[in-house]
């Protein structure tokens, strides 16, 4: 992941910290993936807690399937694209 990478660059354990974060907020995603906005009738996001970054998904059934984490100051469309 490039962003792992970028901020252990910018110190050291800082890209695990980054890890920690995106690992706990998957976890809150797990317990309850309706809880999150919603940026489409079947996308929501979630955010990364402590660092500027979102996770724009869908769900089916009882799978949480995430398309794109991107940067929070990046084009608002671009998520789309990726999609």
């Amino acid at each position: 992941m490039k962003y792992l990478k970028w901020y252990e660059n910018q110190r050291e354990g800082l890209g695990f910290e980054f890890l920690i974060s995106f690992d706990d907020s998957l976890h809150s995603l797990a317990k309850n993936p309706f809880a999150y906005f919603n940026v489409t009738k079947t996308v929501r996001r979630i955010a990364i807690t402590r660092f500027p970054y979102n996770a724009y998904y869908t769900t089916t059934k009882n799978v949480v399937h995430i398309h794109v984490v991107m940067h929070q100051h990046k084009d608002p469309e671009e998520w789309q694209v990726r999609i």
